[in-house]
């Protein structure tokens, strides 16, 4: 048979694991005057169920305001690294469940494990695509511009580019001066409207 101090042991040792998993503090009693457990998440009005005592805490310091108890409970919990809590009523008691934060998994505060996630993430490849040599470029944007005429942020878009690049513009731009290319309103080079369309000589 096992003695006392053996169960005793036994029995801390379970609830040391509960506490690990979940804990959950069981108030008889239901929620009065229409609060519901969604409301205890977000600011509400407080009805104390016996003002006079509620008003001696109140003088006293250990309530600082009205119906922020709940409120205030969520903040610890997420400056500590935990879920937010939550509240049901089951079998006429008001029951709240606290999980706990990946600080008594690992032993560190949210923030070193911030630090080290930090550190292990791998970096971020490059969104654009790099940018291909000139000759190369030339003769992608004349490819891309035999099949309709393009703005200039639609040729950067359609080869993969962020942002229109000095690279894409020192292309366009000698086309231009070589009679490859020429505008959609030459009259108006700097509309916002502008395309650029192939020459005839550049279609043979």
């Amino acid at each position: 048979m096992l003695s006392a101090i053996e169960i005793t042991r036994q029995q801390e040792a379970l609830l040391q694991l509960l506490c690990m998993m979940r804990l959950e503090i069981i108030n008889p009693g239901v929620l009065h005057f229409d609060i519901t457990p969604e409301k205890l998440t977000r600011p509400h009005e407080s009805k104390p169920w016996n003002p006079i005592i509620a008003s001696v805490f109140y003088r006293a310091g250990i309530i600082e305001k009205w119906g922020m108890g709940t409120l205030n409970i969520i903040d610890w919990c997420k400056e500590n690294g935990n879920p937010k809590p939550t509240w049901e009523v089951r079998a006429e008691s008001v029951v709240t469940t606290f999980l706990p934060s990946s600080f008594f998994a690992t032993g560190k505060r949210p923030e070193e494990q911030a630090e080290e996630a930090e550190k292990v993430r791998p970096k971020s490849r490059p969104e654009s695509k790099p940018e291909s040599r000139p000759e190369s470029l030339e003769k992608e944007v004349i490819r891309l511009l035999r099949k309709e005429s393009l703005s200039k942020s639609e040729i950067s878009q359609i080869l993969g580019h962020k942002h229109i690049s000095g690279g894409l513009k020192k292309v366009l731009s000698s086309l231009l001066n070589q009679g490859k290319i020429t505008y959609t309103l030459p009259e108006k080079p700097n509309s916002r409207l502008q395309k650029y369309k192939l020459t005839d000589k550049t279609k043979d």
